[in-house]
């Protein structure tokens, strides 16, 4: 165990650590080069039907390199909102499952409106939406849909209303 009295330690435990995530990348990219010839060779094949036990196994073998790269559909995430000035709003969130490829933020004006549009598409590691231009003393509506390539998930919808003097929110 790595201390502060032995940096040597902690050096040697943070190499270690870095080998680990070279050889699970050599693993996942030997996995995909043979999954790929695999799909290959089939493709070039007279058709044939999968029987039930053959596409179980193609299936979960799909879920298991999935898997492997830390990839699933993202969870859904808790946003929060709050007025900054009369025409600005922030929205805040945190993101720990690291498994975004990206977010999108969705908006619509009215306390009770329901269709939210695409306003901003923003990377992975953004934590934070600054909404500029808007009117003042006005309700919006907002969610984040977090994506990656298996799927999407959307968020809770906050409603925040833009004031003069954000304090008194």
């Amino acid at each position: 165990m790595p201390t502060k009295d032995n940096p040597k330690e902690e050096e040697r435990t943070s190499e270690a650590q870095d080998a680990r995530g070279s050889d699970m990348h050599r693993v996942l990219s030997t996995l995909e080069h043979v999954f790929s010839t695999f799909r290959n060779q089939l493709q070039n094949e007279a058709p044939k039907p999968f029987d039930g036990a053959a596409k179980i196994a193609v299936d979960e073998f799909n879920d298991i390199v999935a898997g492997l790269k830390f990839k699933s559909v993202p969870a859904a995430l808790t946003i929060v909102a709050r007025p900054v000035s009369l025409t600005e709003i922030e929205l805040t969130w945190t993101d720990n499952t690291a498994n975004a490829d990206g977010y999108i933020v969705k908006r619509c004006e009215g306390a009770y409106c329901n269709d939210l549009d695409e306003i901003s598409q923003l990377s992975p590691n953004v934590r934070s939406f600054r909404d500029v231009s808007l009117s003042g003393n006005t309700t919006y509506r907002y969610q984040l849909v977090t994506f990656n390539f298996r799927g999407e998930t959307a968020s809770n919808i906050v409603s925040v209303t833009t004031t003069a003097n954000p304090s008194q929110t």
